[in-house]
């Protein structure tokens, strides 16, 4: 196919049944997970029978200019392999990274992009979480156990990794992954993944309609979380850059609602720089949030158009664990392993 990269969605074809090698083990690929802007996801079985998910590097065009394939190709190897360095509960697991040089990998006819072996994270994604708010719920700032319990995993998550020196660059509810395994009380346990791998450059196709990335389960995401810095320079983004976009994703899971598009980002952006306090501003946006005051000015404080503002990833930590202290629990910190 003319003016086609061989890396290209166009002609990027694997198969169930096909069979790979990684490190010392032979896996069996399976049925497709999901696909997005820059891959697809599909299950894998190892011969010893652990189950694995597999993530193969194949941009599509129609999202992700042809020009940009390299970086995103180069992206996407600096998250396989900076990513199996990482291990942390609250992390999901990228176990290896293959190159599959002209399918290398692979017995016969197999694909030759790149891919990344991750832990399989089975349950949903927090987006479904928010989405299946009870109606009376939705649009109050609804504060409880098992929602502060999500943020904390998520803020000890980013903690890890900023500590590491390590920015995500794409933080949003679709990324964060809610397992169908409980703590002992039935508290939900959380895994943020998938590490961005894309820049705001890679995506001038689809500003007119303000997509960012396609995925098989949840529909069209937004740009809506992406901070002003990494908009206009994302090269040279630091860790506030997540906290900006852990902001919305909390404001959506206290709120019930997944915010319709970047206005109304910017909406919550100018309630903070009105007069008053944290209770009288979140009034104007139509929320009582009483009780949780204090968490609510360090979230508004991650809407800062400007970085230096914005809290660090252990000032949020910190919030949310004495807002989950104030509702009288004390025994989360026996799970919070």
């Amino acid at each position: 196919m003319a003016n086609t990269h061989p890396l290209s969605r166009e002609i990027f074809s694997v198969h169930s049944g096909q069979r790979f090698l990684l490190g010392k083990m032979f896996y069996t690929l399976k049925g497709e997970i999901g696909t997005g802007a820059v891959g697809i996801v599909r299950r894998a079985v190892a011969d010893s029978g652990g189950e694995v998910a597999i993530k193969f590097l194949a941009p599509d065009p129609k999202y992700i200019e042809l020009s940009s394939f390299d970086d995103v190709a180069e992206r996407f190897r600096h998250e396989g392999i900076r990513g199996s360095r990482l291990d942390h509960a609250r992390l999901v697991r990228i176990l290896d990274y293959a190159e599959n040089r002209d399918g290398i990998s692979f017995s016969n006819n197999g694909p030759s992009n790149p891919f990344i072996a991750m832990e399989r994270v089975h349950g949903r994604t927090l987006e479904s979480y928010i989405k299946k708010t009870p109606k009376e719920l939705r649009g109050q700032f609804f504060v409880d156990r098992e929602r502060l319990f999500i943020a904390l995993q998520l803020a000890d998550a980013l903690t890890h990794i900023h500590g590491k020196k390590i920015v995500h660059r794409d933080v949003k509810p679709a990324n964060i992954f809610i397992s169908s395994r409980t703590t002992r009380r039935g508290l939900p346990l959380v895994k943020l993944g998938d590490f961005g791998v894309v820049k705001w450059g890679d995506f001038h196709q689809s500003m007119s309609t303000g997509t960012l990335t396609m995925t098989h389960h949840q529909g069209l995401g937004t740009l809506k979380y992406m901070s002003p810095e990494q908009a206009i320079k994302p090269k040279g983004v630091t860790s506030k850059s997540d906290i900006y976009s852990f902001g919305i994703t909390l404001y959506e899971l206290f709120t019930g609602e997944v915010l319709a598009s970047p206005h109304h980002v910017f909406q919550i952006m100018n309630a903070r720089l009105t007069r008053g306090d944290a209770y009288a501003k979140f009034l104007g946006l139509g929320h009582d949030i009483s009780g949780c005051e204090t968490l609510c000015e360090k979230l508004l404080d991650c809407f800062l158009r400007g970085t230096d503002g914005r809290p660090k990833s252990k000032e949020l930590l910190g919030c949310l664990a004495a807002q989950l202290s104030r509702l009288g629990d004390n025994e989360w910190t026996e799970e919070f392993i």
